[in-house]
């Protein structure tokens, strides 16, 4: 629980990993306010000297998300490792986390439309920063336009993210994207299923 000690940042990031929860459990529209106070383990008054409305928390929860798999994709591919390798690892880093979250909630087609509707923003951004990144690691690996396989990898993977589908079959599908675009490179593509 929350207390007047607590700095803001830390009873921040406390309401943004409830908030998750409740619209997780609630998706957007029925997860209230108080739904997600009552989560935080804090007041509505205090919810509301944090945030000025459930938007705003769905924004701070996206914007988290976001952050963490932009870290986790660059981790994930080192410059210089091999490019099926270092590719499917920066995919699923950024997208894997997602795709669970969605797959364990009844709600992800309202989740997902609301945050079409609501953080187009958040969404353009982060796809550029992933673009960029494999925009430079491409390049790296001899990519002669690195900007255009980016763009089309950074489309391809949004749409296998979306597709549904077990993880399996998920992850078995960023691989292969992952060697077909090795491949083309003329670089080694390794085993797709491994």
């Amino acid at each position: 629980m929350s207390t007047p000690l607590e700095p803001r940042d830390d009873r921040r990031a406390a309401v943004v990993r409830a908030a998750l929860a409740a619209f997780s459990r609630y998706g957007y529209r029925k997860a209230s306010m108080a739904d997600i106070a009552a989560a935080a383990g804090c007041s509505r008054p205090l919810l509301y000297t944090l945030f000025a409305s459930k938007a705003d928390v769905f924004r701070a929860v996206a914007e988290q998300l976001l952050s963490e798999a932009a870290l986790a994709a660059e981790a994930a591919w080192p410059p210089r490792a091999p490019v099926a390798e270092g590719l499917a690892a920066a995919i699923l880093a950024k997208d894997l986390p997602l795709h669970r979250l969605l797959a364990a909630t009844p709600h992800a087609g309202e989740i997902l439309a609301e945050a079409e509707a609501q953080l187009a923003d958040l969404h353009a951004a982060a796809a550029a920063g992933f673009a960029a990144l494999l925009t430079g690691r491409l390049a790296a690996a001899g990519d002669h336009d690195p900007a255009a396989t980016a763009r089309l990898v950074t489309n391809a993977a949004t749409g296998l993210k979306h597709a549904g589908g077990d993880e399996a079959l998920y992850v078995g599908d960023v691989r292969r994207l992952a060697a077909l675009v090795a491949a083309g490179l003329g670089a080694p593509a390794g085993d797709p299923d491994e």
